[in-house]
């Protein structure tokens, strides 16, 4: 069987909705997991099967025992909306255990290891490494027969449709700098590069474009050097994984985050509220106490970030958090939503990245291992300007105060505060007051224009600005805006649906035209929905509602 070819890079649009995850569940737990979350009126696009969830490490069959009718359910998450992945690694074991309370016991190694042995498809002539989930073989990635068996044994879930693999790294427990492979002696890091490359290449191969792999791009944990994992290339998906729960651990993981965005790798995110209770120096170490605070500070960072996912080893879902549980659950519900809003934003500056453009998080600082940086180290700040039009300054201590240098080059509306006019670049804000755990210094540039799942949100600007919308039929549409004097011009190169601008008006609107036509004014939004074209003057946030039907052509709607 011929190898499937390279990819391109793509990352599917279900991939930027909201993700959730845990340790140990079932069939049965994954359902009330993700019908905990939509009875709450919090969006889930994706539910990750973490281990265990197979036979043994690894045959990549489901354990009927802990998923019944397992097709079935992958049937039923897509049935409401919600993506399936699979975790799994490159491992296949003689022996497997589950550290933690609540996982399975594995008697004998995993049925598929002998074969593999014996037809060497296996690294090392078929030896074995201690990792964290027992001890086991590495599969071969540079033998075209071992990749043939290897991708016959994904078979069974991928045909029912699982839609990607969350790939840890195993391949870091094996203890040598040169493996020994039917290709000859290959560098560690080639080995895990072919590695990762080959389950996106063939889940693509299986499942199509809209199949996924989440890797490691940068990652330095439990006391290996640090390194990148996969080429951004073989990455639609990067995790900063294995953070402890508190501060520590979110300056970690957005420290990762930075340095893999800065290192071209477009979707970053990381485990919302920190994965371990203990230092992943010490695993053995006083288990770190829980605090709400810093979840909910993660939360908003996570929101803000390409990749939105909640995991942990605690496996708390909002509403079992020990602390503050009512709370906690307005805090998720608002920036999941926020983060839903912003697929079509998200999606859209990731494809443009990947047809040139900047990564979608551009962080303001430098990394603080490179030698030949100049300026400012991002840690202990960690400000990012996200796809061109939000400034992002996360919260990183108990106080809820920082101070938030804006970035020079545009004025800058905060998100906070709608009534406020913009404040000028280049300007300190000192002490900002994020006291209010719901609250995350957030900014908008001046001239931004930002697509949304309900509505598309317009920031003119005296210079023109523009946006290319990747929409849902494949196809792009460009967006444009300028504001001179009083009067305010967006334009569109077509529209696919029904659509409404939100623009921001500094002087309330008296009249609004298309192609100059007048439009209705709707005295109110029961109204303006109802209508197939309209406006409507939002003064309680300084904005002007424009509704436009469909059509092929462009359109060019004036605001005056």
């Amino acid at each position: 069987m011929a190898d499937p070819p390279t990819p391109s890079r793509h990352t599917p649009r279900w991939a930027f909705e909201p993700w959730i995850s845990k340790d140990i569940s079932t069939g049965p737990d994954t359902y009330d997991f993700v019908g905990g979350f939509q009875s709450r009126d919090i969006p889930v696009g994706v539910v990750v099967l973490d281990s265990p969830w197979e036979t043994s490490y690894s045959t990549l069959i489901p354990n009927e025992a802990r998923y019944p009718r397992f097709a079935s359910m992958v049937s039923d998450m897509h049935a409401r909306g919600v993506r399936v992945v699979l975790w799994t690694t490159q491992m296949v074991n003689e022996s497997s255990f589950d550290l933690e309370p609540g996982g399975d016991t594995y008697t004998g190694p995993a049925p598929n290891l002998d074969e593999g042995q014996r037809c060497g498809y296996f690294v090392e002539h078929g030896d074995t490494f201690p990792w964290w989930k027992g001890r086991g073989a590495a599969v071969d990635f540079f033998s075209g027969p071992a990749r043939a068996w290897w991708h016959a044994q994904q078979d069974t879930v991928l045909n029912a449709g699982i839609d990607g693999w969350k790939l840890d790294f195993g391949e870091s427990y094996l203890p040598l700098a040169t493996l020994a492979t039917s290709a000859g002696p290959k560098a560690l890091q080639d080995y895990s590069q072919a590695y990762y490359a080959d389950f996106l290449a063939y889940g693509r191969a299986v499942r199509g474009p809209d199949f996924a792999t989440m890797t490691r791009a940068w990652d330095e944990s439990y006391e290996f050097a640090g390194r990148f994992f996969a080429k951004k290339e073989d990455s639609p998906i990067a995790w900063a994984g294995d953070n402890r729960r508190d501060w520590v651990g979110l300056m970690d993981a957005l420290d990762t985050i930075l340095r893999s965005a800065r290192a071209g790798y477009a979707v970053v995110g990381s485990d919302v509220g920190g994965y371990l209770d203990r230092d992943d120096k010490n695993v053995l170490g006083p288990s770190i106490p829980f605090s709400q605070t810093v979840f909910a500070r993660w939360i908003a960072v996570g929101a803000l970030c390409p990749l939105m996912q909640l995991h942990g080893r605690g496996n708390y879902a909002p509403w079992t958090v020990p602390e503050r549980p009512d709370e906690t659950v307005e805090i998720y519900r608002y920036w999941a939503k926020l983060h839903h809003e912003l697929v079509p934003f998200f999606y859209s500056v990731t494809e443009e990245s990947y047809a040139g453009a900047p990564p979608p998080v551009a962080p303001l600082g430098d990394d603080p291992r490179d030698p030949t940086a100049k300026g400012k180290s991002w840690l202990g700040d960690a400000r990012f300007v996200l796809g061109g039009a939000f400034l992002v300054a996360p919260i990183l201590d108990d106080k809820g105060t920082r101070d938030v240098a804006l970035p020079d080059g545009s004025a800058w509306y905060d998100w906070w505060k709608p009534l406020a006019d913009a404040t000028a670049g280049g300007t300190m804000l000192t002490a900002y007051d994020a006291t209010d755990r719901h609250v995350m210094p957030l900014f908008v540039r001046q001239g931004a224009i930002v697509p949304m799942a309900s509505e598309i949100r317009v920031w003119p600007g005296a210079a023109a600005s523009s946006f290319v919308l990747h929409d849902t039929d494949d196809a792009k549409t460009t967006l444009g805006t300028q504001r001179v004097g009083t009067q305010t011009t967006v334009t569109a190169s077509r529209l696919l649906a029904p659509t409404i601008f939100r623009v921001r008006a500094d002087v309330a609107a008296t009249k609004v035209t298309v192609a100059a036509a007048a439009l209705t004014q709707a005295t109110t939004r029961a109204e303006l929905d109802l209508a197939a074209s309209g406006w409507l003057a939002s003064p309680e946030d300084r904005t002007t509602l424009v509704k436009l039907a469909p059509g092929s052509g462009p359109v060019t709607l004036v605001i005056e």
